[in-house]
């Protein structure tokens, strides 16, 4: 049987040296390497493009994570309905406590009621945010859309820091 190792730091930073030449929309491999990289404390600069989204967003202007109405239909509707609801469009992304607020929104849900075998919970705000948790929106969506819509956040705000402001916007 093969017995696991901590990667070394030479092959840290040759995989770090890598991945800043891959888009962060690249897919799922990428991010769970982007990932591995952060556990092990290796955190690649950001690109020069992203140095530049970073500052404006600093000086505490959101950034738009748009959500396309046609790709991810459910989420889109659920994100809208909240909104109008009374759930706020500009958000602080704060990640460390996102388990916590995701059993606060979602935990008091009943899964056994959901309408279908493919559905699974989807809160507004999202627990990534600050906002997320207790007063969340929640409702049953399509599994596969809740989880594009997920990804989908996830690529657009991956390189702000944690306290970032975003705004999260639904587009046909």
């Amino acid at each position: 049987m093969h017995q696991r190792t901590a990667p070394t730091a030479t092959t840290l930073a040759l995989i770090a040296l890598l991945l800043l030449q891959v888009p962060a929309e690249a897919g799922s491999l990428f991010g769970a390497a982007r990932g591995s990289l952060a556990r092990h404390g290796v955190h690649p600069p950001p690109a020069q493009g992203q140095q530049a989204a970073q500052a404006a967003h600093a000086a505490g202007k959101p950034r738009d994570v748009v959500i396309q109405g046609g790709k991810h239909p459910e989420a889109a509707q659920h994100i809208e309905h909240a909104q109008r609801n009374g759930q706020p469009t500009v958000l602080h992304i704060d990640r460390s406590g996102a388990a916590q607020r995701r059993f606060a929104s979602t935990g008091s849900v009943n899964p056994q009621r959901k309408p279908g075998p493919n559905a699974e919970r989807d809160e507004y705000p999202p627990a990534f945010t600050r906002e997320g948790g207790h007063n969340a929106n929640v409702r049953f969506i399509d599994r596969h859309d809740n989880r594009g819509a997920g990804g989908t956040m996830g690529a657009q705000t991956r390189d702000l820091p944690d306290g970032s402001k975003i705004r999260i916007v639904v587009r046909d």
